[in-house]
């Protein structure tokens, strides 16, 4: 699998803005991301201290909102456009990504506590998404209407696995303990729904026409936005927690689960406002590189 690992995101986005016909099978996307979660809930839990991961989960839901004001701020007074607006955002209310405990591993870390961060920050974007994202992207459609809309899409593909996941752990271990030798496979489905992502997008991106695009300014605000929002939220995740759970804190908040985020804003706010969470999969994969660049060494 250390292969497929190394080649998958470069195919991925290559084949995914190359074909912009398979933007079909965009349907499917739910269903993988749902599988996503369930081989990554289904790891087993063993005791942890409680405090240490509220104390994480606390900042960093505190910090998120103190950056979605900074973003509102920039939209109100600076003129930032809106859907570059709302693409930061997102990166904002993103939760950690699936694989921040298996990198937290790799680097030393301990896979537990950012597991716990995990579960606990999808919970979390079940409520903080649809509410602060749905009353920014509603245009003229009622506040409780969208959020309601956005929240009955989201928390099926969270709370379902999660409860798949839990329900096998406790009543049915040998199964679950099954179906979690499956998890280095994940790798698969991520590749393929970043590919399906990249293909909508990139056909989304090719309706509107990138020269007007690119001369609107928006492409390149929302490649410097999640640029200077990815390396800004590693290194807070960092700062914060770095006298006990350092590895922890930095992939909980800056390792986002852009395939769901990318889907979300897809669907509810438009393809530039996807174009920020869709950069941000590129910066992350780069810090990520350069973070493990001793570890593959090793």
């Amino acid at each position: 699998m250390g292969n497929i690992r190394a080649i998958m995101m470069p195919v991925a986005i290559i084949l995914g803005i190359l074909l912009p016909q398979a933007r079909v099978l965009s349907f499917l996307l739910p269903y993988l991301i749902g599988a996503m979660m369930v081989l990554t809930f289904i790891e087993k839990v063993p005791p942890q201290p409680q405090s240490s991961t509220l104390k994480i989960e606390f900042r960093a839901l505190v910090f998120s909102f103190l950056l979605i004001a900074v973003l509102i701020g920039l939209h109100y007074f600076l003129g930032l456009p809106k859907p570059v607006m709302l693409g930061g955002l997102m990166i904002a209310l993103a939760p950690p990504a699936n694989a921040s405990p298996a990198m937290a591993k790799i680097l030393g870390g301990n896979p537990v506590v950012a597991l716990k961060i995990l579960i606990f920050g999808h919970l979390v974007a079940c409520f903080t998404i649809p509410l602060v994202f749905g009353y920014f992207s509603g245009t003229g459609e009622d506040f409780f209407q969208i959020a309601t809309r956005i929240f009955h899409s989201i928390q099926p593909i969270i709370t379902i696995p999660l409860a798949i996941a839990l329900g096998l752990r406790s009543f049915y271990v040998e199964l679950a303990n099954k179906v979690a030798m499956l998890q280095k496979y994940t790798i698969v489905i991520w590749g393929v729904s970043v590919f399906l992502i990249l293909s909508k997008a990139s056909y989304d991106i090719r309706l509107m026409g990138f020269s007007a695009l690119w001369a609107t300014g928006e492409f390149q605000m929302s490649a410097i936005l999640s640029l200077v929002l990815c390396v800004g939220l590693f290194f807070v995740g960092w700062f914060f927690e770095r006298k006990e759970f350092p590895i922890e804190g930095s992939q909980s908040m800056g390792q986002k689960n852009t395939t769901l985020i990318i889907w979300v804003s897809q669907m509810y706010a438009g393809p530039i406002a996807a174009l920020g969470p869709v950069c941000y999969v590129v910066w992350q994969n780069l810090v990520l590189s350069w973070m493990s660049r001793d570890k593959k060494r090793k």
